[in-house]
């Protein structure tokens, strides 16, 4: 017998989320934040380290976490809690969001390829090139144009309380190699200063996108990265560590708007853009009316249909006053709740997993934690807490 799909959607909680994090390390450094903190990571917060680091492994979400690792793992070992991603769950919305304490409608970086009127452009955020393509959208990047913020480093810094930086593997400063982005992060808190840290590793996201959920290979890469956390964990002392994800993954089916379904593909004005399991339609004035009921009578099972009105109205999101310059909302917002996954055409980039979809799997992510202070320190608090009955044991002699 065919086992049922769960199709139940699970939607971004914003009071308990990624967003939430990002605002208690803000409230810890004494910069105001944007939006509601996270008690869990207030709580480990208040341990008072005097260095904090905030790695996001990408892609390792609850679902990638207990199928690869077992209990006695580093990284379940130390599972503080499992919690939201943002809408969508996809790299580009959730780690700006971790970068700048903003909801993805404030921060406006909604997808990886986003509709720009200002430009009649449809680009990928990241990468900066046009959808489907690696051509330059611009000798500039539209999304740092439009959609600039300052990231949470920053706002450190200017707040004098730590000294703050951010650690990727690639980019001019990059580390492209898992060691020496290991050892950097290391560098960054061998200060007798306080720090915080960002670090961002791409890792296991590229891998499953490529092989799927299930790949040995997967299991692999997700065993090195448990490995390796707890080398860097257990071997850096007086240092809070807060692990997570930017989003989970699951296993799909991609099906072909102009090849399969070409009577719906021609209501659009344009492709598909934001995701692909987060589908912003740009539909042709004289569909307006039907290509809901046409979607529906095809998608009802695999995908929620919301009009831009349903997802204002329901912040999907996020909190917050939206951008002025957001257009990458079209007229209609598919989300998916199944396997199935649309893709324009056969032309499009095909994995087998992805995220970005309202699915539990996609969706949910980890908060690990772990933090050692040193002997020394301890030592010492010891030894003057001694020396001070001694002093008063010996005045309370000399007074009697």
């Amino acid at each position: 017998m065919k086992q049922e799909i769960n199709n139940e959607p699970c939607f971004p909680d914003y009071s308990d989320s990624i967003l939430n994090l990002s605002n208690s390390i803000l409230k810890f450094y004494g910069v105001q934040p944007f939006h509601e903190t996270l008690p869990g990571a207030d709580y480990l917060l208040s341990k008072n380290f005097p260095h904090v680091v905030l790695i996001v492994l990408d892609g390792l979400g609850m679902n990638i976490l207990e199928r690869n690792l077992s209990y006695r793992d580093f990284l379940r070992r130390n599972l503080y809690s499992d919690y939201s991603s943002v809408f969508p769950p996809t790299t580009t919305a959730s780690t700006t969001t971790a970068l700048s304490g903003l909801s993805p409608a404030e921060h406006g970086w909604l997808g990886w390829d986003v509709y720009f009127e200002q430009e009649d452009k449809t680009v990928c955020c990241f990468l900066n090139t046009l959808q489907g393509t690696k051509e330059q959208a611009a000798d500039y990047s539209l999304a740092q144009k439009y959609f600039p913020y300052k990231n949470i480093a920053d706002l450190i810094n200017e707040s004098g309380n730590a000294k703050a930086n951010i650690i990727f593997p690639f980019g001019e400063n990059g580390h492209p190699k898992l060691r020496n982005w290991i050892q950097a992060i290391k560098d960054s808190v061998n200060t007798p200063k306080k720090t915080f840290t960002y670090a961002y590793w791409e890792s296991p996201d590229y891998e499953l996108h490529l092989q799927g959920n299930r790949s040995n290979d997967v299991m692999k890469i997700v065993t090195e990265l448990n490995a390796e956390m707890a080398y860097l964990c257990e071997t850096t002392k007086d240092t809070l560590f807060l692990i997570t994800a930017d989003h989970g993954h699951e296993d799909i089916q991609n099906v072909f708007f102009q090849e399969d379904y070409p009577e719906i593909a021609k209501m659009l004005k344009r492709p598909c853009s934001l995701e692909p399991r987060a589908i912003s339609f740009y539909v042709k004035d004289e569909y307006k009316d039907s290509f809901a009921r046409e979607f529906n009578d095809k998608f009802s099972r695999d995908y929620l249909l919301f009009t831009k009105e349903e997802v204002l109205e329901k912040k999907l999101f996020g909190p917050g006053k939206l951008h002025e310059n957001i257009t990458g909302i079209g007229d209609f917002v598919a989300t998916a709740i199944s396997y199935k996954t649309i893709l324009w055409n056969k032309n499009c980039s095909q994995f087998k997993s992805h995220h970005a979809g309202l699915r539990k799997e996609e969706m949910r992510i980890p908060l690990i934690w772990y933090g050692k202070k040193t002997r020394k320190n301890l030592g010492n608090t010891i030894f003057m807490t001694v020396m001070a009955l001694i002093v008063a044991f010996l005045v309370y002699v000399l007074v009697i």
